[in-house]
């Protein structure tokens, strides 16, 4: 389904060598030329094949953006989730069903999973007939003889190398340069806390299946991967909806996939255990993570998909087809009305899509006066300044929030449940 980023344009030579003397050298400059965008990139002319890269630089001086309605340079954006994440594939269909195409791939965790399928030339049919064959006990084996041995000093609760095993046994048997579109996969580095993206200059010869496991290897869940005397762990600890990233690839448009959970909708059941604690803290923690990247990197050339699946658990394999759909309906919804993305929708019949949509421009804001305390944490937390807690009560400032990045703040740390969120 997706279109490629690697045929090359004729570049005006000057306007480029002239724009280059403005602006100077840019970050990621390196990653930009290895991408490349085509000129012809409409819907109409089918997916784009491999050919000689050219920078991001010289499309955009060859090309200006409003010329022969090319359709916007798309990168998908996949987070992480555990097993919400299987509401990646119902995303994927969901593109597929409203005539949306991408032109590179950045996954996180169970996201840079589905992320490599797609980019590894999977369709969607055959990626939902894997994920309908998954069962817990084939991936999630206790490291029993390691803790007999070890104890405390085991490197995992679960065997890491059967996850592997598993995985490679569902991943393409390809490298990255030879993936239908870029792709791209985050990992952590443990001894110093920094980032990696898989698939970048000078990170990308390593096998796709190491690469999706170290982006997927939680944090005393499976053993760290080990290369070149560096561990590796989920990417999700510092970026589970990589967008910064994404924007430094310099694309029109970003789609991006947020499985964090949010208190505006229902959330998983909590269970004093010490799994359950961890797994929660580290939820937590992504949530708070995921509001600040938002409230950063959100603007309106980004159009944000949040399925309802934070009421699931993590590791949840009991209804994988209901975790699908609720990430088409979703998207469909998103995709449907957003307006970066609305007038690229190609004509179809949908089943419970109105029309006309239900524009999703902005968010609705309201606040329960008989149950707000006055706290001030609504206005402390909100980036866009929707809220005043000047007096015994808050105030919305804007009931529909034109700015507001869904990072559902305001909601989540407000105490007494007093602020409702609509058009989400």
């Amino acid at each position: 389904m997706g279109t490629n980023l690697r045929t090359r344009v004729p570049p005006l030579k000057s306007a480029v060598r002239n724009a280059r003397e403005v602006e100077g050298p840019r970050r990621g400059s390196r990653i930009r030329e290895a991408l490349g965008w085509r000129r012809s990139g409409d819907r109409a002319q089918g997916p784009m094949k491999y050919s000689t890269p050219m920078s991001v630089d010289s499309h955009a001086a060859a090309l200006p953006s409003f010329v022969n309605h090319r359709r916007p340079r798309t990168v998908l954006v996949l987070g992480g989730g555990g097993m919400r994440g299987m509401a990646h594939v119902g995303v994927l269909r969901a593109m597929e069903t409203l005539g949306l195409s991408y032109d590179a791939i950045i996954g996180t965790s169970i996201g840079s999973l589905v992320g490599a399928m797609a980019a590894g030339g999977y369709s969607v049919e055959r990626m939902e007939k894997i994920i309908g064959g998954l069962h817990r006990e084939d991936y999630f084996r206790l490291n029993v003889i390691k803790f007999l041995l070890k104890g405390i000093r085991a490197p995992s609760l679960y065997r890491g190398d059967l996850f592997r095993q598993r995985l490679a046994e569902i991943l393409p048997d390809t490298q990255f340069a030879n993936m239908r579109v870029p792709f791209y996969c985050n990992a952590v580095r443990l001894e110093n806390g920094a980032s990696v993206f898989w698939g970048t200059p000078g990170f990308d010869k390593i096998p796709l299946v190491d690469a999706v496991y170290s982006s997927c290897a939680l944090p005393a869940i499976f053993e760290p991967y080990e290369r070149d005397g560096w561990h590796y762990m989920d990417g999700g600890i510092v970026d589970p909806v990589p967008l910064r990233f994404a924007k430094s690839l310099r694309p029109e448009l970003v789609i991006a996939v947020d499985l964090s959970i949010k208190s505006t909708y229902k959330t998983p059941n909590y269970k004093s255990r010490v799994a359950s604690t961890m797994f929660r803290a580290f939820e937590i923690a992504e949530e708070v993570i995921v509001e600040q990247s938002l409230h950063m990197h959100m603007d309106y050339n980004t159009a944000l998909i949040q399925p309802k699946v934070g009421h699931l658990a993590r590791f949840d394999f009991d209804d994988v087809a209901d975790i699908v759909q609720r990430g088409y309906d979703e998207a469909i919804r998103v995709l449907s009305s957003h307006a970066s993305t609305r007038d690229w929708v190609v004509p179809s019949d949908v089943a419970g899509l109105a029309c006309p949509v239900t524009p999703r421009d902005f968010v609705s804001v309201r606040i329960d006066p008989e149950a707000c305390i006055g706290c001030g944490m609504c206005e402390a937390v909100c980036e866009t300044e929707a809220f005043s807690a000047r007096g015994e009560k808050a105030t919305v400032r804007k009931l529909s929030n034109y700015e507001c990045s869904r990072d559902h703040a305001c909601a989540r740390n407000c105490p007494t449940g007093a602020i409702r969120l609509g058009n989400l």
